[in-house]
Order: C-alpha cells, then structure tokens, then sequence
C-alpha cells in the first residue's frame, strides 16, 4: 500500500471513528434521555401510586367507618324491630288473655241462661203434664157427666113416658071411666 493510500485508509478510519463516536455520543445522549425520561416517568408513576395507595387508605378507611356505621344501624334496627316484635306479642297476649276471660264470662253465662232456661223449660213441662192430667181428668169427669146426663136424659124420656100413660090414665078416669075399659 502507498502512503496515499494509507492515508486514505487511516482517513476513511479516522472517519468511521468518528462517525462511530458522533453515533455513540448520540446513542448515549438517547440513553440519557430514555434513563431521564424512564426516571421521570418511574417518578410519575411512583407518585401516581402513592396517590393511589393515599386514595385507597382513605376508601378503606371510608368503607370501614361507612361498614361500621351501616352495622351500628342495623343493630339499632335489630334491636328496634325486636323491641316493637316483642311489645305487638305481649299486646297480643293480653288480647288473647282478655279475649279468652270474655268468651269464659260469655260461656259462662250462656251456660247460666241455658241452665235458667231448661229449668223454665223443665217446670213448663211439668205444668203441661199437670194441665194434662187435669184435662184428661175434666175429660173424663165430663165423659161420666155425659153418661149421667145420657142416662138422665133416658130416666126423664122413661119418666116423661110414665108420666104420659099416667096423664092418659087420671084422664080417662076423669071423663068417665073406671080405667078399665
């Protein structure tokens, strides 16, 4: 090789050097700027989570105060709603306990009205067998008192009849006759 040519060589060298630094200067430059902006976008998302994990604390804490208060509610309501259940079954024991002494007084004097009743009814019964008794007694007094009238009305039919011959009889004695005729 010439000397020319050397220098050609160590030029065309020379320049590739220095096109290989201009590239790494520029690819470090790129490093830097991706490690600053990675760094910054590392920051921002450090920030961002730390932002979140504040938000999330703060929720949680919300969730839990809210969870409490919504328990400490429905407790309330708990023990409320079994106050009041309690308070309509005892209210609605005395109304059983007062219905059942009402259908006992009622029972009870239905029962009264039904004995005063059979009792009434009992005593009519025995005044009917009385007034029964009587009637078949008048029945059969005025039954005798027919046969006697009967009997009386044949006595005075054959006394009525004697009496006629007897009155033909002082008749024809008076006209004349000895009654012998």
């Amino acid at each position: 090789m010439t000397g020319e040519e050397l220098d050609r060589a160590i030029e065309f060298l020379l320049q590739g050097q220095a096109n290989l630094e201009a590239k790494i200067a520029e690819t470090n430059r790129m490093v830097q700027l991706h490690a600053e902006t990675q760094s910054e976008f590392i920051q921002i998302v450090t920030n961002s989570i730390e932002r979140l994990v504040a938000v999330q604390a703060r929720t949680e804490r919300s969730m839990a105060e809210s969870s409490a208060r919504t328990d400490q509610r429905i407790a309330e309501l708990h023990a409320h709603t079994d106050q009041r259940i309690a308070e309509l079954n005892q209210k609605i024991g005395d109304i059983n306990t007062r219905t059942d002494e009402l259908i006992a007084e009622s029972s009870a004097r239905t029962d009264e009205r039904i004995a005063e009743t059979n009792k009434l009814i009992g005593e009519t019964n025995a005044r009917i067998a009385e007034a029964n008794t009587r009637i078949a007694e008048t029945s059969t007094r005025a039954a005798e008192a027919s046969e006697r009238a009967a009997e009386a009305n044949t006595r005075a039919a054959d006394t009525d009849a004697r009496l006629d011959r007897l009155a033909a009889l002082v008749e024809r004695n008076i006209s004349g006759g000895n009654g012998n005729s």
